[in-house]
């Protein structure tokens, strides 16, 4: 067995062992004051008694809160285990704070209608996702009935949650704690959860430029510039004595004995759409630095969702069409947030199926866009198309010498992206992301395209 592995275990099944470390300082510092009581006790001075009567009042009160604290955690943990044993999954419900999502805010919502809370104490729960990892305990302390005189009114809470990437998050088990005021003591239990979440994306207040629409729906909306309308190979109508008769289907009478002819294509003054594409296509294989990979598809949907959401804020309707199939769950979210947000990076669908020059008004491309296809596409796109490229290297630039003269006074936080920062400077991931970045802005430099570098 791995260390690591041995180590997750260990952590995990320490959350059952209901002595703390708190307790353990208490006892060894109890033990000191024992001995320097009984070596007191030989002391004749006149203030001896006095000290001596202070001390062990202090020990006995001291004694008796930890005794309360302890039986008042010990009572609402078995209260709370047999109403699991009656009820089974009915002992805690989760949900999501749908409020939350219009600030940019993740934010839960537990109850536990059975719970009691110890003396001055505390409920804390953990959630389990993706098999073995936690999320940060949060307390669950307000009573859902405020009720003077009641024995059991079952705790609520709305708690901020911290999970570590935008997706979606399927929660499976809880750990539910119970520890007193002065957490000597934590008696904990588990309980099964069926509950799927969804850390959205957020906007980083990025200004997009007005963009042209190529689609029309609704003539409502006048544009400047004229576009092409499709017209030869997909509409027709009956022949008049008006029309050119060279433009007469013959394939279609020599069936039905019907004249028809082809619509040619015309320049209508009117649009209504902004189509937006977004391309998750990667060559690269993902398992090798998974941590990394992971932290740029965080980067490109917080930057994908934010040229979105400033583009719905100007005068066109925007429509944003996925490269994957996605269903929308019942839940009141935002489709397009929560379409972007369980996006992935795949192989299934290259750039060249995916946009259409046509129709398409913007494309967002990231760092490991195929340069081939893009070169490719490139040829086949009109002026007004709008490139943004969006540089999955900067997740990880950071001020090395400036961060290393920090660490000497100021402990730095100790999450993912911080501990990929520290590496990033010798991985050999940068250099070939930046490489190909370089490649990859020669094309679009080359080109008259709308370009903006993200």
């Amino acid at each position: 067995m791995k260390i690591s592995r041995l180590l997750a275990y260990l952590k995990y099944y320490w959350q059952f062992v209901p002595i703390r470390l708190n307790f353990v300082l208490f006892v060894i510092i109890l033990i000191f004051s024992f001995r320097w009581l009984k070596a007191y006790q030989t002391d004749t001075s006149s203030f001896s008694g006095i000290t001596l009567l202070m001390a062990k009042i202090a020990l006995i009160f001291s004694m008796l809160v930890i005794t309360i604290s302890f039986l008042s955690s010990v009572f609402c943990w078995i209260y709370f285990m047999i109403q699991k044993g009656n009820r089974g999954k009915e002992v805690i419900e989760i949900g999501m704070d749908l409020e939350s999502y219009r600030n940019n805010l993740l934010r839960i919502r537990t109850k536990l209608p059975y719970a009691l809370k110890p003396i001055l104490g505390f409920v804390k729960v953990k959630l389990l996702y993706d098999k073995n990892k936690f999320t940060e305990p949060y307390i669950v302390g307000e009573r859902m009935k405020k009720q003077f005189f009641s024995f059991n009114t079952g705790l609520i809470s709305n708690n901020a949650l911290q999970l570590p990437d935008i997706k979606e998050y399927h929660f499976s088990n809880a750990i539910i704690s119970f520890e007193d005021m002065l957490q000597f003591f934590s008696f904990t239990l588990q309980s099964d959860v069926n509950q799927v979440i969804c850390n959205l994306p957020h906007s980083l207040l990025r200004e997009t430029n007005e963009l042209p629409p190529k689609k029309t729906e609704e003539e409502i909306v006048r544009i400047e510039q004229l576009r092409k309308v499709e017209g030869e190979y997909l509409n027709y109508k009956k022949f008049e004595d008006s029309d050119d008769v060279r433009r007469i289907v013959w394939k279609i009478f020599a069936k039905n004995k019907e004249l028809v002819v082809r619509i040619p294509e015309i320049m209508d003054p009117f649009a209504s759409h902004i189509y937006m594409y977004a391309s998750f296509y990667k060559q690269q294989d993902q398992h090798v630095y998974t941590e990394y990979y992971q932290e740029m598809l965080n980067h490109y949907k917080n930057c994908v969702w934010t040229i979105y959401d400033a583009l719905t804020k100007k005068e066109f309707e925007v429509r944003y069409i996925p490269d994957q199939h996605i269903t929308h769950p019942k839940e009141e979210l935002n489709a397009t947030k929560y379409t972007i947000a369980t996006s992935d990076w795949h192989h299934d669908k290259p750039l060249s199926d995916y946009f259409k020059p046509r129709n398409g008004s913007l494309l967002c491309i990231h760092s490991f866009t195929s340069a081939t296809e893009l070169e490719q596409l490139l040829t086949a796109c009109d002026s007004n198309t709008n490139i943004f490229f969006i540089q999955l290297s900067k997740v990880f630039r950071s001020h090395y010498l400036f961060n290393w003269v920090l660490r000497i006074f100021i402990k730095p936080e100790s999450d993912r992206l911080t501990s990929l920062r520290n590496k990033w400077a010798i991985h050999p991931l940068k250099f070939q992301t930046l490489n190909h970045e370089k490649t990859l802005l020669a094309i679009l430099k080359k080109s008259e395209l709308n370009l903006e570098i993200i």
